[in-house]
């Protein structure tokens, strides 16, 4: 998919999360500036949380978790994380949740995690405002 504004890109993330089975495990990469928060909203809003306005990117927090739409978001920043190093963020926990979505961004730092089913999205520049988005 090609996106031409963070509009675009938001509505793109929107319409897949409407058709994402539950739990759902949304891993996304990314240089910085490629649009992974901006995905992660549109996931958001996908996913039903009612105040979208909330959700932003945990870099400091790592994890924030959102709740008020139909099922538990957990939001998960690994850019301040150095690669495999996960020891205490309660990962196992999170992905073990059967009535949740697990967003993560930077999830190259995941290292040898596993993640058995879980939808990668590939986020990577075009240009200043234009962004390819690859799914597996």
């Amino acid at each position: 998919m090609l996106s031409s504004s963070p509009e675009e890109t938001y509505e793109f993330a929107k319409n897949l999360a409407e058709s994402l089975p539950i739990p759902a495990h949304i891993l996304l990469y990314g240089d910085l500036g490629t649009g992974k928060t901006i995905f992660a909203k549109g996931l958001a809003d996908g996913l039903g949380l009612a105040d979208v306005d909330e959700v932003s990117s945990p870099t400091f927090t790592i994890i924030n978790q959102y709740s008020g739409g139909r099922i538990k978001i957990y939001h998960v920043d690994l850019y301040r994380i150095e690669t495999g190093a996960l020891g205490g963020l309660g990962l196992e926990e999170i992905f073990d949740d059967p009535n949740a979505a697990v967003i993560i961004e930077w999830a190259e730092r995941l290292g040898s995690f596993e993640t058995p089913g879980a939808l990668r999205v590939f986020l990577s520049y075009i240009d200043d405002r234009s962004r390819k988005i690859d799914l597996c």
